[in-house]
Formats: C-alpha cells, sequence, structure tokens
C-alpha cells in the first residue's frame, strides 16, 4: 500500500483534478491505479507525476494527441516511466498534447484545448502543453514532456513552471512515440528547479545536482536576453553571444524529412483525421530527399563543433525561452510557431542541454551544467521569468 505521505499527494492531486476538470489538462486519470500500487522508498518518493500521451503506460492507451491511435492499450510501461515508479513516485495521469506532439499551442480538436492553469488568456504552449498545466495546476508534482524542437521549453514557459531538455540518448526512448527521431528527448518538468534536479537524477541515474554559486559565472546572452539581467546583479559577467548562421535552415529540412516519414503509414492516406493544424504541416514537410536529409545531418555537426568552439570561455549560455510574448488563446497557431519557438530550436538543433525556468532558458555543455546553475538562480534570485507580457 502507498505510504502515508503518498496518500496525501493523490489527495492533492485528485483535488487538483476536480478543480481542474474542465480545463482538458488529463487524457486519462490514473489515481486509482496508483492508489492500487505499491511504490517503493525512493529519492521521488510520496512525488506525483503526469506524463505526456506519447509515452506507454501498460495497461493504458496512448493517444498521441490524435484520433488515430488510443484504440488499444499499450502492452508494456516505458522504461522513463519505470525509472520514476521505481523511485517511489506515483502516476497520476496521461495527459494532453498537441496532435502528435507537432505544434506550440495545445489546442486539440481531438482532446480539446488544454487551459494555462496560470495565465488562462494564454495559451499553455507545446507540444508538452498538458504537462506543464498538470504541473502548474497542482495535478503533478513533476512530468515527462517530450522535445524534439521546444516542446518542453515553450511550454515552461508560457506556464511559468520549470523543464528541462536533455541531450538525445540521455533517457531512453523505448515506449516513446516519435516525432523526429534524430531529435526526440524525453526530460522532466516541475514547479521548482530542485524537483527537476531530483527527476533528472533518477532518469539519467547521476547524483542530484549541487547548487552553483552565480557570482564569477561569464555568461553568454544571446539578443541581449532581458530575463537575463538578475544574473548581472547578482555577479555574472553578462556577454554577447551569438549562434553560427544557418542552424535554423538546416535544422528544418532534417526534422522535416524524419516528420514526414514519421507519418508516411497514415498521411495522407488517413488525412482526414488529423487537424486542419497538422495536415498542413505535414503537406509543407513533403518533398526533402534522404540525400538533403542526410546532409542536414552533417551539417548540424559541423555547427555544434563550432558552436562549442565559439563557447570557449563561457560557463554558460541565457536566452529568453521565448521568442515572442505567450500569444493570446484564439490566435492562428501557424502565424506564430515559428517565431514562439525560434530561441529554443537551435539548441535541439544542436544538441546541447537546455533548462527553462520560465522564460530564462540556461544552455550548457551538461545536464549537471545547466541545472547547477537553474539552482543557483532559484537560490540567489528565486523568481520564475514570466512570458505574458
Amino acid at each position: 500500500m502507498p505510504t502515508a505521505d503518498t496518500v496525501r499527494a493523490l489527495e492533492v492531486s485528485a483535488l487538483a483534478l476536480q478543480a481542474h476538470s474542465s480545463s482538458n489538462i488529463v487524457i486519462t486519470a490514473t489515481l486509482e491505479r496508483a492508489r492500487r500500487a505499491m511504490p517503493q522508498a525512493g529519492l521521488l518518493e510520496a512525488f506525483t507525476f503526469a506524463v505526456k500521451d506519447m509515452i506507454d503506460v501498460a495497461g493504458l492507451p496512448t493517444s498521441r494527441g490524435s484520433a488515430l491511435y488510443g484504440g488499444v492499450d499499450a502492452l508494456a510501461t516505458a522504461p522513463c516511466v519505470t525509472l520514476l515508479e521505481s523511485a517511489g513516485a506515483a502516476l497520476v495521469a496521461k495527459v494532453n498534447l498537441h496532435e502528435f506532439a507537432y505544434g506550440v499551442s495545445n489546442e486539440n480538436p481531438h482532446w480539446g484545448d488544454v487551459l494555462n492553469p496560470q495565465f488562462p488568456h494564454l495559451i499553455p504552449g507545446g507540444s508538452s502543453g498538458g504537462t506543464a498545466a498538470a504541473v502548474a495546476a497542482g495535478i503533478a508534482r513533476i512530468g515527462l514532456g517530450t522535445d524534439t524542437a521546444g516542446s518542453i521549453r515553450m511550454p515552461a514557459a508560457c506556464c511559468g513552471v520549470v523543464g528541462l531538455r536533455p541531450r538525445t540518448g540521455r533517457v531512453p526512448g523505448a515506449g516513446v512515440a516519435p516525432l523526429a527521431p534524430s531529435f526526440d528527448v524525453v526530460g522532466p518538468m516541475a514547479a521548482s528547479v530542485t524537483d527537476t534536479a531530483l527527476a533528472w537524477s533518477v532518469l539519467s541515474g547521476e547524483p542530484v545536482a549541487a547548487a552553483r554559486p552565480l557570482r564569477g559565472l561569464v555568461v553568454g546572452v544571446l539578443e541581449g536576453s532581458a530575463a537575463a539581467e538578475p544574473l548581472r546583479a547578482a555577479g555574472a559577467e553578462l556577454r554577447p553571444f551569438s549562434l553560427p548562421d544557418g542552424v535554423l535552415d538546416t535544422f528544418w529540412t532534417a526534422f522535416r524529412a524524419e516528420v514526414s516519414r514519421t507519418h508516411e503509414g497514415t498521411y495522407p492516406r488517413s488525412a482526414e483525421a488529423y487537424s486542419d493544424n497538422v495536415r498542413a504541416k505535414l503537406a509543407g514537410a513533403a518533398g526533402v530527399s534522404s540525400e538533403r536529409h542526410q546532409a542536414a545531418l552533417a551539417a548540424l555537426r559541423t555547427l555544434r563543433e563550432e558552436t562549442l568552439l565559439r563557447m570557449e570561455g563561457y560557463d554558460l549560455l541565457v536566452s529568453d525561452t521565448l521568442g515572442c510574448p505567450t500569444p493570446a488563446v484564439g490566435s492562428d497557431e501557424l502565424t506564430y510557431r515559428d517565431d514562439l519557438g525560434r530561441l529554443v530550436a537551435p539548441f535541439s538543433a544542436l544538441d546541447l542541454p537546455a533548462l527553462a525556468i520560465g522564460n530564462l532558458q540556461i544552455i550548457g555543455r551538461t545536464e549537471d551544467e545547466v541545472l547547477a546553475a537553474g539552482l543557483g538562480w532559484e537560490r540567489e534570485i528565486g523568481t520564475i521569468p514570466r512570458a505574458d507580457v
């Protein structure tokens, strides 16, 4: 049976689920499953968690936020979920997302548009908007999202929470539906850097990161980020930084090729089952040859090495998380998606770990580096920069 602390945590989740029952955050509630479980003692004992419905849990459907999937239950649980449960965390929900994880608004005609618990007039971001909203609403203490071009970091900024995009391969991807496999990653989200770091320790098998003092850090700043200014007051040295030319154009070539191949079995054959939004994107993704795809991947490897060379002499990079203010509910996603993600997608392209603390993005060479700096920010500054203005 769950411990007394876990029972109390499940009661909190149940109240939050009820309070936000009309917010379209949850696709499948799993409270009863959690109550029947016998969680092991561990680092995440009495933590509740939610997973994006791209991630398999045995005995439960995986909808991918679509009308095409979810008709049968998954046969096995994804290792990333098993890791959290083995550390004592209790799964309380599988949550909503932008259809097929291919978008940034979390407007979903099949499962309902996710409402932003912090800022109801604004989108929650995507595609892991349900995970961010579940954390922001108190439904779950931590969550698992996926990030291919910024899909953990954008909703973290929109909902005022924290999300880590790790490097590819750091978290097992088995049992997670693909979007663009060369860039897909699973990462943790939480209301604090501290909880994000605890979840990352479990997912990675590494020791929990320790806070790094901000004074004396040499920080490269992209586009004069206003969110980064408190670092200067804390004693960090801020210097301008720019990425090599061509990162995004090269990335989108490879990304579109892989998305098109991921959906070749169902699109255009079952195009009528897709939303207008995702149909338009898939139509635009068609036609990238395997030769162009391989050339783009090779170019990105070169651009990554050039970026790492440019980072010599810097401890970290920072930027705003979002490339524009959080859009209002009802705005046309196709008109703002590229602008919203223009500061997060480059680090997916370059496979560098990035931590979003609301509208502050911290980029480094390793996950421990960005978490240590994030913990330093949380200890010394304490705010989660807002992206609603």
